[in-house]
């Protein structure tokens, strides 16, 4: 199934759609993303596709929208549960 996540720490507010299938993650869309410069942030998705696992490196420029948005990929994976 698909579940929306969401997450937001000021300035940074994150939503995405985790696609679950079999126990593993599908696909993940960033369906918002309101942020100063955090931009590159949005390639952590990749890496957690990737590699199947939150505990990612975050991007270099870009870590506090990278941890707002791994909070939001969790808060998708708990209602996934």
């Amino acid at each position: 199934g698909t579940y929306e996540g969401g997450f937001a720490m000021f300035p940074v507010k994150v939503k995405v759609a985790a696609t679950i299938k079999e126990g593993t993650i599908s696909d993940l869309q960033l369906l918002e993303h309101r942020s100063g410069q955090g931009q590159p942030a949005e390639a952590i998705l990749a890496s957690v596709l990737t590699e199947q696992k939150l505990d990612v490196d975050t991007i270099s420029g870009a870590t506090y929208s990278s941890i707002v948005i791994l909070k939001a990929i969790e808060d998708a994976m708990k209602k996934a549960q």
